[in-house]
């Protein structure tokens, strides 16, 4: 094993900081768990009878898999003894598990009670059974993967809970950073998982087509984004985009005609001819390792990754000297796991206690009023991260410039493109920044990178998703921002985190997907490693980004130092693959892709629906949802099979699910079911989410009007404070707007000095004609 660590209990930059844990779900453990990483005190209170996952087998019939799951989530924590109010009395944080029973408590903790549900409270599905697979199913996602004849494949056991577990963390560390009075917060986890589904939303209106399931591994508009075996019996993930990208990659394949093919200049052309191209990719990467084309591709600046399994997770050249990888003790032995990938520094003097007295008796405005954050992130993962400081009330200044705008902005270059100010069409780019500020300085400029520099040093916090080493170069780097001041936040969050061996790979959030394992634990056993998303690294990078910057924020407030947070998108994917793991390491073998089946229900999958392309999730969660099921599919003579029996049946009880269903309305059929206590929940496509009445009925769509878009749907934060929804701060910016406010309202510009910035164009007020003209094919690609 490469690098795997032990934790000192006690130990963090939250050390000091106290949470009880009331038992009960996968999201709630996992939010107790990631306080544990960061020094918390978690106390926990189990389930009365004990907490399920102690009994839960990632491999049915092999009991060595036993109780893994608990193990790692547990791991750090104390279990929980004495008198609960008293417990909570003496606590900074509650944290309610989704499955977790709710105790009338006359007590209550010093900052925030964190209640994580799996569907908001007051809306239609609040009582609903809910599991990873119904809130994919609902989100819009899973839709668009897996064959184009179906049934859609969903993303994997444990990943929507763990999301909404980052979300209540958001929260927790949202209120310990106010002080001030208790904050009760409620997260939906559902809710939650709508930010995976921005892009696939913002681009069905974009290009003005039905979101559609093209096959494994295919994601309009990208082509190719695919999965091939090398030389030595390993997998590669490719992603190539841009026109540079594909001429180098041809160069590589030796590949000279494909370089000068008009018909395969754009990803969008490209798409048309998927199965030659990638039959064509597969016969010339068995020509060298898996290793050796990603060293070339890093030379060549192509986004390309070796796919691990679960032994290479667990001995990872790159993840182990990191520090992301663990050795817990589960069942009497020592295990490689992954832990949080929120891995703040403790800097010293950070034990001060919360000053929980100011402002007692106010009424609490936004958690993070009067934060100031100088924001230089571009794409998903990096403006997730401050859209969420935002919606929890910090002032973000986004800096960019005319001459390099936001990419998500998809700027087309022409004279005529940037007269109409198509750059300001972007769905894509409003959705992620929404109540920001803009700012245009040109950091190529010694003038822009001063004034740059005097917005951070008017800033507590600092954000950046560049490629590893981009800042350094524009003289905006750790070491010359924090110079003079040991305050400074600043978060990077690069592909691989900066200043490793693979810090400078080039990478899409596809890159990051197929770096992470995750392709190697889902789909059909022969299937290629298979894609969940089309960007999966991006919403994920940034939920955890948002979650280290808080963290940091709150042990500088405790007294601790400020700090440079060198993020590494990947390892924010890495955590979903710990059950995988765990079973490598305990079984000494690769586990099995089961498709849409699951470790600990049966059935479990999805099933056709009534109609064309109409999908539904069933799953039986237990004994008695099983018999309800046989019956309302009318075998009753199958209601008394335990869990045993029907996975020993499995491939005969899906069919005859399947066959009831397919006489079904996915919309009724799941109701009706859910009535009854089944799990199930239509598959919902992008569009039907964008209209949903759940999502409507608790607040979730986001109806905003911005100038050159109109009025755009977009999704809310899924933190609810005292049940109720903080309305968003305002729109996104326009390029530059709010220059001239904040140049000479933060930093003291004077009037003349400011006009003489604009004539020497270090502010741009709109994209300069000092780049290379691009083809509109090219204008949107998903990039990080």
């Amino acid at each position: 094993m490469s690098g795997a660590q032990t934790s000192r209990p006690g130990a963090g930059p939250l050390a000091g900081i106290r949470a009880v844990e009331i038992g009960g779900g996968v999201g709630g453990a996992w939010c107790g768990r990631m306080l544990a990483d960061l020094g918390v005190e978690v106390l926990r209170v189990e389930p009365e009878g004990g907490d399920p996952l102690r009994r839960r087998r990632e491999i049915a019939d092999d009991p060595r898999t036993e109780g893994l799951l608990h193990a790692w989530l547990d791991h750090g924590k104390t279990a929980a003894e004495g008198d609960l109010d008293a417990l909570v009395a003496d606590a900074d944080l509650l944290i309610l598990g989704e499955e977790a029973a709710r105790p009338a408590l006359a007590s209550r903790p010093r900052a925030a009670t964190v209640d994580l549900r799996w569907f908001a409270a007051q809306g239609p599905r609040a009582t609903w059974a809910g599991s990873d697979a119904v809130v994919q199913a609902l989100i819009g996602m899973i839709y668009v993967v897996g064959p184009k004849d179906g049934p859609p494949q969903q993303l994997g056991d444990l990943q929507a809970s763990m999301v909404g577990g980052v979300f209540a963390l958001h929260a927790a560390l949202a209120a310990l950073y106010a002080g001030g009075r208790h904050r009760g917060f409620e997260v939906g986890i559902l809710e939650s998982n709508l930010c995976l589904s921005e892009l696939a939303m913002a681009d069905s209106i974009v290009y003005d087509r039905k979101c559609e399931r093209l096959g494994v591994n295919r994601f309009f508009p990208t082509c190719p984004v695919s999965s091939h075996l090398c030389a030595d019996g390993r997998w590669l993930g490719i992603t190539v985009l841009t026109p540079a990208q594909w001429a180098a990659f041809c160069e590589m394949l030796d590949l000279p005609e494909w370089a000068t093919d008009p018909g395969l200049a754009t990803i969008q052309l490209r798409g048309e001819r998927a199965d030659e191209i990638e039959a064509e990719i597969d016969r010339r990467l068995k020509a060298k390792t898996a290793e050796e084309w990603a060293a070339l591709g890093r030379k060549m600046r192509v986004p390309m990754a070796v796919i691990p399994d679960a032994e290479t997770l667990i001995n990872h050249p790159i993840f182990g000297p990191r520090g992301l990888l663990q050795t817990i003790e589960a069942g009497g032995r020592g295990l490689v796991a992954p832990r949080s990938p929120i891995r703040v520094a403790d800097t010293g003097g950070g034990g001060e206690p919360l000053d929980t007295s100011a402002a007692r008796d106010a009424a609490p405005g936004a958690p993070l009023t009067g934060l100031r954050v100088a924001d230089f992130s571009m794409g998903w993962a990096g403006p997730l991260i401050t859209r969420i400081l935002a919606d929890l009330g910090a002032e973000v200044i986004k800096i960019e410039a005319g001459r390099y705008p936001d990419w998500w902005r998809g700027t087309l270059w022409d004279a005529e493109s940037i007269a109409r100010r198509q750059y300001e069409e972007s769905r894509r780019f409003t959705a992620l920044n929404r109540g920001k500020k803009s700012v245009s300085l040109d950091l190529t400029t010694d003038e822009g990178k001063r004034l740059a520099k005097a917005l951070v040093d008017a800033s507590q916090l600092t954000v950046e998703n560049h490629a590893a080493s981009v800042m350094d170069r524009l003289g905006m780097g750790w070491e010359s921002l924090s110079k003079g001041r040991d305050d400074l936040v600043m978060i990077s969050a690069s592909a691989f985190g900066g200043r490793n061996e693979w810090s400078d790979t080039r990478a899409y959030g596809s890159t990051l997907e197929h770096a992470s394992g995750l392709p190697s634990f889902r789909g059909d056993p022969s299937w290629p490693p298979t894609m969940g998303h089309i960007a999966y690294g991006d919403p994920i990078g940034g939920l955890y980004g948002a979650a280290a910057a808080l963290a940091a924020l709150v042990h500088r407030k405790r007294g601790g130092k400020g700090q440079w947070v060198n993020m590494s998108q990947v390892e924010c994917l890495v955590p979903f693959a710990a059950a995988a793991m765990l079973t490598r390491g305990a079984t000494g073998a690769e586990p099995p892709r089961i498709r849409n089946r699951h470790a600990v229900m049966a059935p479990h999958g999805i099933y056709p629906g009534a109609g064309e392309d109409r999908w539904i999730h069933v799953a039986a969660q237990d004994d008695a949802a099983w018999a309800t099921l046989a019956r309302t599919i009318g075998r009753e003579d199958l209601a008394g099979l335990d869990l045993a029996a029907r996975r020993a049946r499995e491939d005969e009880l899906d069919a005859a699910v399947a066959a009831w269903t397919a006489t079904q309305d996915i919309l009724d059929a799941a109701e009706a079911l859910q009535a009854a206590g089944v799990a199930a929940a239509p598959v919902l496509t992008p569009e039907e989410t964008l209209e949903d009445a759940h999502l409507a009925a608790v607040g979730a769509h986001l109806d905003i009007e911005r100038p050159h878009v109109g009025v755009q749907r977009q999704f809310s934060l899924s933190i609810l404070e005292d049940g109720a929804r903080k309305p968003p701060f305002g729109p996104a910016p326009l390029l530059g707007a709010d220059t001239h406010d904040v140049l000479t309202g933060i930093l003291g510009v004077e009037e003349t000095a400011y006009q003489a910035l604009v004539t020497s164009g270090v502010i741009s007020l709109r994209p300069t004609a000092l780049r290379a003209a691009a083809p509109a094919a090219e204008a949107a690609v998903p990039a990080e």
